[in-house]
This record gives structure tokens, C-alpha cells and sequence, in this order.
């Protein structure tokens, strides 16, 4: 089986950013413990709507990069209970969520 990469990123809406924030901690440790989990790092991230304004910070995001030994190891993970909590506590607070799968290009 091949590893699986994942970019999760979380725009909340302004009102609801620290209740996600404090939420995407909590899903670090747990997740950390799990037997497929090579990497689940959590980032927070200001938008840049102008690269030649790096001062002018728009929303806020949370991007997790996750990497997994399989496809198994993923689904193992969605299926966890914390993690339909997880997703029960973002219902309704995001404006925007994107979950990309990363395939490497050969060079």
C-alpha cells in the first residue's frame, strides 16, 4: 500500500475562530496515537490577498498536513469517534473547508 497525503484547510467564519481553533488542537493528540499516522500537523494560516503586501493579513485558516501509511489508515481515521465530533463541531462555523489528496510529480 502506498502512503496518503492530505491538505485539509478550515476557513471559519470570524465569530467562530477560536471555538475552531481550540477544536483542531484537540484532534492532535488522539490522532497522533493512530497506528497509520506518519504526520498530522496543524497550521494556522493569514491569507495574502496581495503578494506585494505581505502586511495586508486577510482570513484566518487552519490547514492540517496529514500523512498516512495507506488508504485503510485514512479511513480508519474519518471513522473515529472523535473525529465525527470533530466534524459535529464545525457544522455550521466554516465558511469555506478544502480537503485535497497530494500526488507527487516525478521530476
Amino acid at each position: 500500500m502506498s502512503e496518503v497525503k492530505i491538505v485539509a484547510t478550515l476557513t471559519p467564519f470570524p465569530e467562530h475562530i477560536e471555538t475552531v481553533r481550540r477544536a483542531a488542537r484537540a484532534m492532535l493528540k488522539p490522532t497522533h496515537q493512530e497506528a497509520g499516522c506518519l504526520q498530522y500537523d496543524l497550521h494556522e494560516s493569514r491569507a495574502i490577498p496581495d503578494v506585494r503586501e505581505l502586511a495586508n493579513q486577510g482570513a484566518i485558516s487552519f490547514v492540517f498536513i496529514e500523512r498516512w501509511k495507506s488508504e485503510d489508515d485514512l479511513k480508519k481515521h474519518v471513522a473515529m469517534p472523535y473525529h465525527d465530533d470533530f466534524l459535529d463541531i464545525l457544522d455550521g462555523k466554516l465558511e469555506n473547508i478544502s480537503v485535497q489528496r497530494l500526488t507527487a510529480l516525478p521530476d
